[in-house]
Parts: structure tokens; C-alpha cells; sequence
């Protein structure tokens, strides 16, 4: 199995409302986001961490899990989601709710470079010189990924396991755009 995830229990502090209901593109930035993993084929299922009293999209194939310790920051998030994995799960995609613009191509162009034979466990994109987001997990890595805490999300797994870390080059900007502050929201066409 390959499972999504998508992390978007954040307080949008630097946003000063919560930004996953701002408009974007004709929907909000939630469901675009949302739209768009669920247009990856190759995904499974989607898990969906939220904070309390917030409330994800009733979508089929969307499993929403509610971080109770949402102030914790995102590695807490994904510890919460990596919990919730099936057993049978071969690979994860980690994303962020705060990124509408990632390609559902893109992600799948990640998720195929996991699936070679001889791949890397650690598959991250990379758009302009920039490390960005989704980053898919093999499967080994899930104990580790339920053992995270604080608010650097996976970042320390990721500097732990360099040499596992493959990065691929992709054309879509939206790797690296997430929406943080009131002026991000002006890059939408």
C-alpha cells in the first residue's frame, strides 16, 4: 500500500487567520491541496491531521485524524499519522497542507522514483536549487517517522539519513511555495 499523508494541524500563526480556508484558485487552500493528492493514483488512501475544533473535507478515501497535541508542532502531527499506517503500507508521501500548488504529477514522478529498484528510501523534490515538499518514505522508516516530536517535523530524519536521501529534480514550483503570510496568497493567478 502508499499512503499520504498531509499535515495540516498548524496554528497559521504567521497568517493571522487560519490559512487552509483562505480562497485559492476557486476553492479554498485546504481542498485544493486536497484535490490534488487525491488526483495521485498511486496513492491508496490519505490521511489528513488536523488541530481540534477544525475539521477536514468529508472526502472518500480521506482519513481524518484529529492531533490532540497539536501545539506540539509537526513532527507530533506526523508522529499521530505514522501511528495510524497500516502494516501492509510500502511507502508514504508527507505533505503539507499550506502547499496547494504541488503538481499531482509531481508527486507521482516521487513516488515512482521510490518504487525503482535500488531506489533510495528518502525521495524529496527539488525546484530551482530549492529542497522542497512532499518527501516519500520506504517503509523502513515508519518507526522512526512514530517516534518524531516538536515542531522541525521530519527535518532531523532527513539530516540522520542523508546518505539514504535522493533528491529529484522536478518543474513545478509548487514544491517549494507554501502559504505563510497574507502576501504569499498573491502568487495565485
Amino acid at each position: 500500500m502508499i499512503l499520504g499523508i498531509v499535515l495540516a494541524a498548524g496554528a497559521s500563526r504567521r497568517m493571522g487567520s487560519d490559512k487552509l480556508n483562505l480562497p485559492w484558485r476557486g476553492a479554498t487552500v485546504l481542498a485544493t491541496t486536497l484535490s490534488r493528492w487525491q488526483a495521485v493514483p498511486e496513492i491508496d488512501e490519505l490521511i489528513l491531521v488536523r488541530r481540534p475544533g477544525e475539521t477536514g473535507e468529508n472526502r472518500p478515501g480521506l482519513r481524518l485524524l484529529i492531533n490532540q497535541s497539536a501545539d506540539e508542532g509537526m513532527g507530533g502531527s506526523l508522529r499521530l499519522a505514522a501511528m495510524a499506517l497500516p502494516a501492509a503500507t510500502e511507502l508514504v508521501a508527507v505533505g503539507l497542507a499550506d502547499m496547494p500548488d504541488v503538481n499531482s504529477a509531481t508527486i507521482s514522478t516521487l513516488i515512482a522514483a521510490a518504487k525503482q529498484p535500488g531506489a533510495k528510501g528518502i525521495i524529496a523534490p527539488v525546484f530551482a536549487g530549492r529542497r522542497g515538499h512532499p518527501v516519500v518514505f520506504a517503509a523502513r522508516f515508519i518507526a522512526e517517522l512514530q517516534k518524531l516530536s516538536g515542531d522541525s517535523g521530519a527535518r532531523g530524519l532527513l539530516q540522520k539519513h542523508a546518505a539514504d536521501l535522493a533528491l529529484v529534480e522536478v518543474n513545478d514550483p509548487g514544491v517549494v511555495l507554501d502559504i505563510d503570510t497574507p502576501s504569499d496568497l498573491e502568487v495565485q493567478s
